[in-house]
């Protein structure tokens, strides 16, 4: 027995998808690491695009459990974040591949809020509405900084 009509869930996808021109404003650099070579193969190699998303941060998502690492040199702060990104908004920016998942390098990029670097440690799609997944997000763990000591 279905409690939501066709036209019920179109409205709940429509709200979603406006409530992201409210709340999803927080500036998240990408750094999207690709490859650029000239028509020769040549004379290229990696670079390092800086490409702004509009997103929502939920900050002090992991806090079941202790994540800072005490060292000798002071508190490695291993703080997991989550950025949720509108897929409606990711699709307008050419940003999802077929499937509908967002397509980055997990490896490789980076993010960056509010000059913290970040690495992603895990993704997926959420929000489902009738099979539709409206909303993607993206774990985010703090970057070590590497010294040369």
């Amino acid at each position: 027995m279905s409690f939501l009509s066709d036209l019920d869930w179109q409205g709940y996808i429509d709200i979603i998808n406006e409530f992201h021109e409210d709340a999803f404003q927080e500036v998240i650099h990408w750094k999207s690491i690709i490859n650029k070579y000239d028509r020769f193969g040549e004379d290229g190699g990696e670079v390092t695009e800086d490409i702004p998303l509009r997103g929502l941060v939920q900050y002090n998502y992991f806090r079941n459990w202790p994540i800072n690492k005490p060292t000798t040199t002071g508190e490695i702060d291993k703080e997991s974040i989550i950025v949720y990104f509108n897929n409606n908004y990711l699709d307008g920016l050419g940003y999802l591949d077929s499937f509908g998942k967002f397509k980055f390098n997990q490896g490789r990029d980076m993010f960056v809020i509010r000059d913290i670097t970040y690495k992603p440690s895990g993704e997926s799609q959420i929000a489902q509405a009738k099979g539709t997944p409206i909303l993607h997000f993206i774990i985010l763990k703090r970057e070590e900084k590497m010294t040369g000591t």
